[in-house]
C-alpha cells in the first residue's frame, strides 16, 4: 500500500482533501506537511476523512525561518520519512518553496506526482525526467464530488445544514412575488404594510392578523390594511388567521432568498444546496455569518448574498465588504461570492465595485432579462463544467 503527501495551507486544505478522497484505499497512509501556522488545519481535515488517526503523519516546520528555507525544508521532510514507501504525492497547497522542497525530497524515492486543480476540477498526473518532448502528464477530471457538510467542516466550520430553513414557497409562489416586486406591481401601502412587518414584527414568533389589524394594545403597531395585502398577493397563511415566524421573515425579504434558491436548483443543478445556513469558526472577526443561498457545483462552493432592495450605494458597500470578508477569513479560495438584488445599475459602478473586491453583482437589469440571466447562470459554473 501507498502513502498519500499533501502540503497543508489554510487558505486551500480542499485540494487535500479531494485528492485523498480520489486516491485513498483502505490499508493506505497519510501524510501531511505544513508550516507551523497551518498545523491546525489538519485536524478538521482528518476529522471529515473519518479515517484511523494511527494512519496519519504530520511533518510540520516549526520555525517561521523553515518554511521559506529550501535546505532546511528538503532535510526536515528527509528525516522524518520511511525511505522504502511508495508514494503519491500532490504539490498543490502551501508556498512555492514548499512545493519545489518536496519535489526534490520525493524524486529521490518511489513517488508519483499530482496536481489538484480545484477550479478547473482536475487532477493532473505528472512525471519528473529530463524530457519535456515527451507528452506524459497525464489529466483526469475528478470523480469525486464534495457536500456542503464536507466543505465546511474541511474549512473547519461548524453549521446547521442539520436544521435546514423552512421553504415556505414553491417555485409558482416565488416567481409571483418577484414579478410583484420586479414589475413594480405593490403600491404606496403595500411597502407601508411591509415596512411596518419588518421593523416591528419580523422578529416574533407569531401576530394574530385581526389584532395587529386593529392594535388596541400599546405594543403594537397597526396594520389596517394588512389582510388586503395578503389576499392581492395571493399569500396563504398556514395558520388560519395568524402569521409565524417563517411567514413574516418571508414576507419581508425570506421570498427572495427561496426565488434565488429555486432559480439556482432548477437553472445550475448544483451537486447539493442549502437556503439561511448559518457558519462558524475560529476566529477574533465577528461577522454576521447567514449564507443566503449556497451550493456545491463541481466540488466549488458558491455563496449568493439575496438583497430583494438595497436602498443606498453606501448599504451596497457594506454588504460587499461583509460578503468579501466572509470569503476572505471563513470560506477560502474554492469560494465564488454573488450579490443578488433587484438595485439598478445603470453606470455600472456598483459591479466595478463588487469586482474589485473578487464579487459578482447581479443588478435588475440581469435578473429580469432572461437572456442575461440565464447566461450568468451558466457563467457562474462553467470554468468547472467537466
Amino acid at each position: 500500500m501507498k502513502t498519500i503527501v499533501n502540503i497543508i495551507s489554510r487558505e486551500h486544505p480542499l485540494a487535500a482533501y479531494l485528492f485523498i478522497k480520489e486516491y485513498y484505499e483502505v490499508g493506505d497512509k497519510l501524510l501531511f506537511i505544513s508550516a507551523n501556522e497551518n498545523f491546525d488545519c489538519i485536524t478538521p481535515l482528518v476529522n471529515t476523512l473519518k479515517v484511523d488517526k494511527a494512519i496519519v503523519q504530520r511533518i510540520v516546520l516549526r520555525r517561521d525561518s523553515d518554511k521559506y528555507t529550501y535546505e532546511r525544508i528538503c532535510r526536515t521532510i528527509n528525516n522524518a520519512i520511511d525511505k522504502n514507501a511508495e508514494y503519491c504525492v500532490n504539490l498543490a497547497g502551501g508556498t512555492r518553496y514548499m512545493a519545489l522542497s518536496v519535489q526534490h525530497v520525493f524524486s529521490n524515492y518511489n513517488t508519483k506526482f499530482y496536481y489538484i486543480q480545484t477550479h478547473e476540477n482536475l487532477v493532473v498526473k505528472t512525471i519528473f525526467d529530463n524530457s519535456i518532448f515527451d507528452n506524459d502528464d497525464e489529466v483526469y477530471p475528478i470523480k469525486y464530488r464534495i457536500t456542503l457538510d464536507e466543505y465546511f467542516r474541511v474549512y473547519g466550520l461548524t453549521h446547521d445544514l442539520d436544521t435546514p430553513k423552512t421553504i415556505i414557497s414553491d417555485e409558482q409562489q416565488a416567481q409571483q412575488m418577484f414579478d410583484l416586486f420586479a414589475q413594480r406591481k405593490l403600491n404606496n401601502s403595500d411597502y407601508k404594510v411591509l415596512d411596518v412587518l419588518r421593523e416591528k414584527y419580523r422578529n416574533w414568533k407569531y401576530i394574530d392578523i385581526n389584532e395587529v389589524e386593529h392594535a388596541v394594545n400599546d405594543s403594537m403597531i397597526p396594520i389596517p390594511n394588512l389582510s388586503k395585502f395578503l389576499n392581492y398577493i395571493k399569500f396563504t397563511p398556514s395558520q388560519k388567521g395568524m402569521l409565524i415566524h417563517e411567514e413574516l421573515d418571508y414576507l419581508t425579504g425570506g421570498w427572495f432568498e427561496e426565488y434565488v434558491y429555486h432559480l439556482i436548483k432548477n437553472n445550475v443543478a448544483p451537486d447539493d444546496i442549502a437556503i439561511g445556513v448559518h457558519i462558524d469558526g475560529v476566529t477574533e472577526i465577528k461577522h454576521n455569518n447567514e449564507l443566503d443561498v449556497c451550493f456545491i457545483k463541481n466540488n466549488q462552493l458558491y455563496v449568493i448574498e439575496c438583497k430583494s432592495g438595497i436602498k443606498s450605494d453606501s448599504m451596497f458597500n457594506e454588504i460587499v465588504y461583509k460578503v468579501s470578508a466572509l470569503k476572505e477569513v471563513l470560506l477560502g479560495l474554492d469560494c465564488h461570492s454573488y450579490i443578488f438584488s433587484l438595485k439598478k445599475d445603470p453606470t455600472g459602478d456598483l459591479k466595478k465595485i463588487a469586482k474589485y473586491m473578487d464579487v459578482t453583482f447581479c443588478d435588475y437589469d440581469v435578473l429580469t432579462k432572461e437572456i442575461k440571466l440565464m447566461k450568468q447562470l451558466k457563467k457562474m459554473t462553467s470554468v468547472v463544467a467537466r
